[in-house]
Parts: C-alpha cells; structure tokens; sequence
C-alpha cells in the first residue's frame, strides 16, 4: 500500500510554486501543472477509477444481457460508491489549479470524510441518468433509432457532461443543498457556454474512445482513469468557478485569519501556575507569623 501511504508523503510537502510567479495559461498551464501533480493526479484518479468499478462492470451485464435491472442497479449503487470518489478527485484538481502544496494523503482522507454524506445522492442521480444513456446508446440499433432520437440522446450527455462538471467542485468547495448545487451548476453552464462546451468535449473525447474501444480499452483505463479528462476539463471551467464563488481571495482570507488567530495565541501571556501561586502564598503567610511571633 506504500504507492498512496508511504511515509515520506506525510512529512514531506508539496512543491507548490513561488508566490510571485505569473500563471500561465493554455497548454502551458496544463504542462506545468502535469509536470508537478502528475503523481497527485495518477492517485486521485486510480481511487476514483476503484470507486467507479461497480457501476463499469454493472453497465458490463447490462449491455451484454440487455436486462434492465443490471443496468438500474450500476446506476444506483455504482453511483453511490463512486460519487465520495469523485468529489475528491475534484478537490485534488482544484488544489493543483490554484497552487496550494501540501500533503495530498492527509488532505485527500480529509476531504473524503468530510464531502463523503454529500457526494451519495449527486453520485446515485449522476450514475442513474448515465447509465440509462449509455444503456440507450448501445441498443439503438435494436430499437432502429431515427435522427431525432440520436439527437436528443447526444444533447442528454451534453447537458449531463456539462452539469455533472460544476456538481463535483461545488461538492468539494462548498456547503450546499443538492438543490442549490444543481440550480449552480445549470446557471454556471449556461452562462459560460463556450468553456462549458469545451470542457464537454474534452471528456466527449476520452469517455467516447474509451466506449468506442471497449474492452480493449480496459487495458489503459487503469492508467489514464479519471484525472486525464477532468484536469483539462477543470482547467477550462476554473476561471468561472473562482470568479463566482471566489475561491482563491476566500481560502487566502481563511489562511491569513488561521495565521492571525494562532500568532495571537503565541503572544497570550501565559497563565499563573497555582502551585506557585500557593507557594508564595505560603511564603508571605510564615513571613508574617514570624513577625507577629517577634
């Protein structure tokens, strides 16, 4: 078990990056970042990948057998059991995105009980709806789809793509109700269109090939998992999210107040010992027995 616990990761920190280095953008941004959190990313996503197994091999019987149950049954559990995993994946990513080093062990189980009650509806809702599509998509040649029926199947995984990408990092940075978190991410969606869609197609891509290819797929799948489409795929859509629920200057703020609060509790005068206190009572008692004795 040393690949996610070995020892060295709980005393040595992150590299993070100088506080006053520009932050690059496109492509660059993504090398830079890969080129620092890879290890990070790799962990994350095989975790991830392990959480998400029921729902592949619920979804495996059910295309196979075309029984419905199979396929009601990935989507519930599977999505249950995944959904913890994912929300961590998440707040790995984002970490990564705004450059806070640390030790990604300690902050990934933290982070993992605490999101873990929020992340089982929004996973057991994510895994339902997808498995009925994926399920669709591979008997539409069974029930001889026409063209009206593959288009509004593509737009059900656009908008559950592009939802499904704004519902794991508000899981992973905020305290909100399920109602709450879909209505932000319809709107966030919505009203940043064009890097929803790119992050849409990025996972469009990856999750695409890897259904086109199946089985032979599974080969790889363990390696690539889930941090080679939601890194690039959170990198498009970061910028709406730290300008609508301001992350960064949010999280800085609780870094400097956590920093205040404990330089204060440094400089606190420390406290009478009663021990001494009672000695010296003790002290100035026998001085004055003393005197009155004289």
């Amino acid at each position: 078990m040393g690949l996610f616990f070995s020892s060295d990761r709980f005393t040595r920190p992150g590299p993070g990056v100088r506080p006053d280095a520009p932050r690059k953008k496109g492509v660059a941004r993504l090398a830079e970042i890969m080129g620092r959190d890879m290890w990070n990313f790799f962990r994350a996503g095989f975790l991830a990948f392990l959480g998400c197994l029921p729902f592949i091999i619920g979804m495996f019987f059910a295309v196979e057998t075309h029984a419905l149950l199979f396929m009601l049954l990935a989507g519930i559990i599977g999505g249950l059991i995944a959904g913890p995993e994912l929300s961590a994946m998440a707040d790995t990513v984002l970490r990564s995105l705004r450059d806070e080093p640390g030790y990604w062990w300690e902050t990934y189980r933290r982070v993992w009980k605490r999101n873990a009650r929020e992340s089982l509806v929004p996973g057991m809702l994510t895994g339902l709806v997808l498995s009925m599509q994926i399920f669709t998509l591979f008997h539409m040649s069974v029930i001889s789809a026409g063209i009206v029926t593959w288009v509004l199947l593509i737009l059900s995984f656009v908008v559950t793509l592009g939802l499904e990408s704004y519902i794991w990092p508000q899981i992973a940075l905020l305290d909100l109700p399920l109602y709450g978190i879909l209505k932000n991410s319809l709107l966030l969606f919505l009203g940043y269109l064009p890097r929803s869609l790119g992050a849409i197609a990025i996972k469009a891509v990856y999750w695409g090939a890897i259904l086109l290819f199946f089985p032979l797929t599974t080969i790889i799948l363990p390696f690539t998992n889930f941090w080679l489409p939601m890194l690039p795929a959170l990198l498009c859509i970061y910028q709406p999210l730290n300008k609508c629920f301001t992350i960064e200057s949010t999280i800085n703020k609780m870094r400097e107040d956590e920093l205040n609060a404990a330089l204060a509790k440094d400089n606190e005068p420390l406290p009478e010992d009663p021990t001494e206190k009672a000695e010296e009572s003790t002290e100035a008692s026998s001085d004055d027995s003393s005197s009155d004795v004289q």
